[in-house]
């Protein structure tokens, strides 16, 4: 391994002895040292100044300012701090090392020296500041890179909190374009269906039962998007909730889908089931969504259960099961995304636009619990979570 400085490595050499200067510059030239040199304590100073070099060689005997005292000065400020600085000194005895070593030398060199050590050291300290540097100059751009980087990243944020914004105002009055003229439709539509507008042939009737159910799907559609938008805003409103009547609320409201299709929604529900501490509202909408999906996307004539049972003491679990065609381990961790759906075939024929499991995810956690799933391919699915006993 060569151990030779780089060419450009500069040693400040400070002896009041001309003859000194002129012996120890031969040597280290000799080995490819840019050498400077000063004859007394301030014109040494001077030279840092102007030209800092990568090590200084340093008399202690100077009239005026001694070594020690151009050492001290040297290490006291931050821009010559790691200037790697050692002492040449005639005097042999243990206190002026110590006091070298008091005001910061790196290395000492008795007088007369041996011309091989002292041009070793001055390689192995050439290096150390060498290495010092390139760390110093690296922090310094990874500083710059990180202030660049923050820079970056409060304008992206600022962007985004902008296009949340918009966003925000976008859905706010879309919903309001969307619900007003929606409201007539439903109105008159229910007004023909129910024959307040004279009589339906078989044919009107069950064209008026397509639109009715068109009308509940878009219904559902502003709705998902309305509260997926402020699930964040919206706190929540906890109660003492009965689960029974709530389950069955929402059983009753999706059964019409689920007749239409041949399925059978059931409740499972212990007779000494205790309340649980939760938002109504919040609730309703998570099991809705369940119930809804285990109704859209299972199989004709199939079967889904809700159910709710005491569980660790304190809690109360609520599940939703169905034999549909379950959910391929590779696709669990997505399906509580954003917009995610797994089958567009299926997707297209049960309508939606993939909030409905990311709604559920956001109101369940808003509760303090985690919605989880069990699902076998061909078997079915099971979503469940947990939900606080409430204390009457």
């Amino acid at each position: 391994m060569d151990d030779k400085p780089t060419p450009s490595a500069t040693v400040l050499v400070v002896d009041d002895e001309p003859r000194n200067l002129e012996v120890i510059t031969h040597f280290l030239e000799a080995e490819k040292f840019r050498v400077i040199t000063a004859e007394d304590g301030e014109t040494a100073l001077a030279l840092v100044t102007e030209t800092p070099p990568d090590l200084v060689l340093l008399d202690v005997v100077m009239p005026q300012m001694d070594g020690f005292e151009v050492c001290r000065r040297l290490k006291e400020h931050p821009e010559t701090l790691f200037i790697p600085v050692i002492i040449l000194t005639a005097l042999r005895g243990v206190s002026e090392r110590i006091k070298g070593a008091s005001v910061g030398a790196d290395d000492f060199l008795s007088k007369p020296f041996d011309h091989v050590e002292m041009v070793t050291r001055v390689k192995s300290l050439v290096r150390v500041k060498r290495l010092h540097d390139q760390l110093q100059s690296s922090n310094e751009e990874l500083e710059r890179r990180v202030v660049v980087r923050t820079a970056e990243l409060q304008h992206a944020l600022a962007a985004l909190q902008e296009l949340d914004r918009l966003k925000s105002d976008f859905i706010a009055n879309v919903s309001h374009e969307l619900r007003t003229p929606l409201l007539h439709v439903k109105g008159y539509v229910d007004l023909l269906a129910d024959g307040a507008m004279g009589a339906l042939t078989s044919q009107q009737k069950e064209g008026l039962n397509i639109a009715q159910e068109a009308i509940e799907q878009l219904e559902r559609v502003v709705e998902d998007i309305v509260d997926f938008s402020q699930v964040h805003e919206r706190e929540l409103l906890l109660e003492i909730v009965p689960l029974p009547d709530l389950c069955l609320s929402v059983v009753q409201t999706i059964r019409p889908l689920a007749t239409r299709r041949g399925i059978d929604v059931s409740l499972v529900l212990p007779k000494d089931l205790p309340p649980v501490q939760a938002d109504p509202m919040a609730l309703a909408r998570i099991l809705r969504h369940l119930v809804d999906n285990a109704v859209k996307f299972g199989p004709a004539k199939g079967q889904v259960q809700v159910s709710a049972r005491p569980n660790n003491g304190s809690q109360v679990r609520i599940a939703v099961s169905d034999r549909g065609p379950g959910i391929p381990p590779e696709q669990l961790s997505r399906i509580f995304d954003v917009f995610y759906q797994m089958d567009g075939s299926t997707t297209r024929r049960a309508g939606g636009l993939g909030l409905g499991l990311s709604l559920v995810k956001k109101l369940v956690e808003a509760h303090g619990s985690r919605i989880c799933v069990d699902s076998q391919v061909g078997e079915g699915s099971t979503f469940y979570f947990d939900l606080p006993r409430a204390t009457m």
